[in-house]
């Protein structure tokens, strides 16, 4: 028979980052655990170096025109962050120059992953579209695209751990007419 295991979330301790002024629609880590990222529907993206954190001190990212709503650390570089919005940009940050680089898209983005090789970032968008951006030596193109049926929203994306597939999370939308 199974055993069951009994776990307890405890706060050890707590700190407050603040700063945006509206709904964090993100959240983030990078692959070094020193920095975390914060996308939000106050257009912007924050990035906190937990190591030496004071208020006021946060990296803002502000090229975004339209809520943010994802954000994805590149694995293979802490200090290349991607972000996803509503303006129909992706956007690579490196951190260093404090500069973003935009790749445009055809639709509102929802979600933006990195590939575990950090060559490619996975979107999904508005139109219920999933679409592959090839990141390698600059290209920043969409190489690959598939639109499901409007009748399902694609809420989630995620690769496999070694980057061969992807997992697509889509809901069937429901309208009632009275």
């Amino acid at each position: 028979t199974p055993q069951r295991m009994s776990t307890k979330l405890a706060k050890t301790s707590e700190v407050v980052f603040t700063g945006h002024t509206k709904a964090i629609h993100a959240i983030g880590w990078n692959n070094d655990g020193k920095r975390l990222a914060t996308a939000s529907g106050d257009t912007t993206a924050r990035v906190w170096n937990i190591e030496t954190h004071r208020e006021g001190r946060e990296t803002e990212l502000k090229d975004h025109t339209e809520p943010v709503d994802g954000l994805s650390w590149c694995p293979n570089h802490s200090e290349i962050l991607a972000t996803a919005s509503q303006d129909k940009m992706v956007r690579l940050w490196d951190l260093r120059a404090r500069r973003s680089l935009a790749i445009p898209t055809p639709d509102e983005i929802l979600n933006v992953e990195y590939s575990p090789d950090g060559n490619f970032l996975l979107t999904n968008d508005k139109s219920e579209s999933v679409r592959l951006i090839d990141v390698r030596n600059s290209k920043n193109s969409i190489v690959a695209s598939n639109s499901f049926d409007q009748q399902y929203w694609v809420n989630e994306i995620a690769w496999t751990a070694n980057g061969d597939g992807v997992l697509v999370v889509a809901g069937r939308q429901a309208t009632s007419f009275q």
